[in-house]
């Protein structure tokens, strides 16, 4: 069996019963004698091997599988036996289980090290995607041939479909947007041309090909085809971002494409929120973040554009964000955290294997650099100005130096928003900050959203890949986040909240994701005031671990 085949399968199987685990969907699980035992919905025992390690948190697996039905015992694939769990779900279900799984097969196997990536091999490093997730990799209508030309973790390059719009056409957003996509079309098309500019991923182009709304307006010459730029963009982790180094600018495009729980198309909510979000990095705001936080970095998104059909209406599906590109591609870092963290089959991940380079006991003490560097700038910024950054772990990028965080960089202001409480407070700064952009919210929400994507998603998850890499307790590194979060509830000057919230609070808010992906909703439907995704409460491990 081909080692990436190994590896597809385990990690497939890693992040559907992790998942499942998480949210109550095993019937009976227990974990003994290095073995993870559930009856599944035939009423048969199912047995999954234990890698060595252990974590409360997340469990790794050896890809051992076998089923005993009524004390007929047989010997199973990850692949089979997911297949097989998935059918209760319906076909839908399943079929974006096998899709997800089948992707991440495909994948090949990762190169280099982290010390060595640059931004974008450290984007493409990641193969397996979600580690807590039934279907992390699953792309319900693109073909397996685009996935390889296109997906971030077969490494490829490819153009953009470059188009001159006529004014009346086009819907632009932010200061000298027009100006900032000519730079940008200049740079990529190596001469310059009139009018309002749109770059559109070249899968999207490929889609829209037909549309009726698109074909009338390049017809009667209202959209002209520029023809693609240079063969050099590719797709960061979150595949509908593009990054090229000769570029001034990244950009993020619509995709009439489900990846995981979502389409992926921009809506005008999100793009306001970067606009806002660049506003307030410029003001005098930015530079007093900056200040008190100077190992954060946020990337902004400055401008966006869409076209506009002849009947008046913004065309969704051709959304195109421009996002800040500091990033020379060939500077190393900064490292994608959700690569650093994964594991390649029951292998140690990239970051445990960085921190043996490192020396004895040097786990304990990468995770505190880790807290201070990267975490504590996203939840003071909540505490001193109401800012909530959803940086989770494939938003969230740790420049190392020697081996060690030095710096954070955080990204997507789709995923960002205030507390009204602060509202005032921002204002004062962007006038218009919170308008059309749904994502302004009471402290019990925001502070929610905040701890799944931050504390859940990414310092949990850390956690767990140190302990499962062999590198540091687990009792160990939850006293470390404990004293970190007393120390900063103790000595911030703005609203410690949400620190006291995480220190005495029995449950943590998590998104569930093995439950939004069963109902089959359009996650990016809802907003930050009716979340169409799934959320429970999950025991917090700094209550449930006091040190004796």
């Amino acid at each position: 069996m081909p080692y990436h085949q190994v590896t597809g399968e385990i990690a497939s199987l890693e992040a559907f019963i992790n998942a499942a685990l998480r949210e109550d969907k095993l019937t009976d699980p227990s974990c003994l004698d290095g073995r993870l035992v559930f009856t599944d919905h035939d009423g048969a025992k199912v047995v999954l091997g234990l890698a060595r390690h252990s974590s409360d948190l997340r469990l790794r697996f050896d890809g051992s599988v076998t089923r005993d039905l009524n004390g007929a015992v047989s010997t199973m694939t990850p692949t089979a036996l997911l297949r097989h769990m998935s059918a209760p779900g319906g076909k839908v279900f399943q079929n974006r289980v096998m899709n997800s799984i089948n992707a991440t097969i495909a994948a090949p196997p990762r190169r280099g090290t982290p010390e060595n990536w640059t931004f974008i091999a450290a984007e493409q490093a990641l193969k397996a995607g979600h580690p807590m997730h039934p279907t992390p990799r699953s792309r319900d209508e693109m073909t397996h041939e685009a996935a390889q030309r296109y997906a971030p973790e077969h490494e490829g390059r490819f153009a953009l479909e470059w188009y001159a719009v006529d004014r009346d056409n086009m819907q632009l957003g932010g200061e000298d947007a027009q100006t900032r996509f000519a730079m940008l079309a200049k740079a990529d098309l190596d001469q310059s041309h009139d009018g309002c500019l749109i770059p559109l991923h070249p899968w999207q182009a490929t889609q829209l090909a037909g549309d009726p709304r698109i074909t009338t307006m390049i017809d009667n010459g209202t959209i002209r085809h520029l023809g693609a730029g240079r063969p050099a963009w590719a797709a960061t982790s979150s595949m509908r971002s593009l990054y090229a180094s000769h570029a001034p600018f990244m950009v993020k495009t619509s995709l009439s494409l489900r990846l995981t729980n979502s389409v992926r198309h921009l809506s005008l909510r999100e793009v306001r929120r970067g606009l806002h979000i660049s506003s307030l990095l410029l003001s005098p705001l930015g530079t007093k973040m900056r200040q008190e936080c100077p190992t954060l970095n946020i990337l902004g998104e400055p401008g966006y554009a869409a076209m506009i059909d002849e009947g008046g209406t913004l065309c969704p599906e051709t959304i195109a964000v421009l996002r800040d590109n500091p990033f020379d591609g060939t500077s190393r870092g900064p490292v994608l955290l959700a690569a650093l963290c994964e594991a390649a089959g029951n292998d140690v991940s990239p970051l445990g294997e960085l921190v043996q380079r490192l020396g004895h006991n040097a786990g304990p003490r990468w995770f505190a650099r880790f807290l201070d560097v990267a975490v504590y700038p996203v939840l003071e910024v909540r505490a001193r100005h109401g800012l909530l950054f959803g940086s989770h772990q494939q938003n969230m990028m740790v420049g190392l130096k020697d081996g060690w965080p030095a710096n954070v960089w955080v990204r997507d202001c789709q995923g960002t928003g205030h507390l009204e409480s602060f509202h005032d407070h921002l204002t004062a700064f962007c006038p218009d900050v919170g308008e059309g952009t749904e994502n302004i919210v009471p402290a019990e929400m925001g502070d929610g959203l905040l701890t799944y994507y931050v504390v859940v998603n990414t310092v949990m998850h850390t956690l767990a890949t140190l302990v499962l890499d062999g590198a540091a307790s687990e009792p160990e590194l939850i006293d470390i986040w404990r004293n970190a979060l007393r120390r900063w509830q103790r000595e911030t000057p703005g609203d410690a909240t949400l620190y006291t919230r995480l220190l005495e609070r029995p449950g943590l808010t998590c998104k569930g994701n093995f439950s939004t992906s069963l109902s089959g909703v359009n996650e990016a439907d809802g907003d930050a005031g009716g979340q169409l995704a799934t959320f429970l409460e999950i025991p917090n491990p700094v209550l449930e671990r006091q040190p004796a």
